[in-house]
């Protein structure tokens, strides 16, 4: 039968294709990222996402409005927040001006939340509503109120 009485060493090990790349634990996520790009945003916590919303106030029934590009953030965001009972709406970041006017307008959202590579299409809102929810950014390069930080302090 065959490898009942084989060892280990009798296995052929195939040679590496580059000499400089050899297997070395915790190296495969560097060169991932760099695949990536560097605009890779950073993971988002479904929990530290409860608890940063939990902070700012918000309860169920309230509705939070994303306009985030990545989906799996997008996705995370919204199971943190329905974890309160938060409602979340999702809004288009292609539609410019008075759509996404007037969607975020009859979504009655308490807070919003923007990725920082849509700022343009959040700037076309400016003027056409009466009210205009908290804004938090998400992504680099946010000044201020910047989702990203918060939930790196409750890490």
């Amino acid at each position: 039968m065959f490898g009942v009485n084989s060892s280990a060493a009798s296995l052929p090990v195939p040679a590496p294709q580059d000499p400089g790349r050899a297997f070395r634990a915790g190296t495969a996520a560097p060169a991932a990222a760099e695949r990536r790009g560097a605009e890779a945003a950073a993971p988002v916590c479904p929990h530290r996402v409860a608890r940063w919303a939990s902070g700012e106030g918000l309860r169920a029934g309230d509705t939070v409005a994303l306009l985030v590009q990545d989906l799996g953030q997008a996705e995370a965001m919204r199971l943190g927040l329905t974890r309160l009972g938060v409602r979340v709406v999702c809004l288009d970041g292609t539609g410019l001006g008075a759509a996404l006017a007037d969607n975020l307008s009859l979504s009655g959202a308490a807070l919003v939340v923007v990725d920082t590579a849509l700022a343009q299409a959040y700037a076309s809102l400016m003027g056409r509503l009466s009210t205009y929810p908290p804004v938090w950014w998400n992504g680099a390069g946010a000044d201020f109120a910047s989702l990203d930080l918060a939930l790196a302090e409750l890490a």
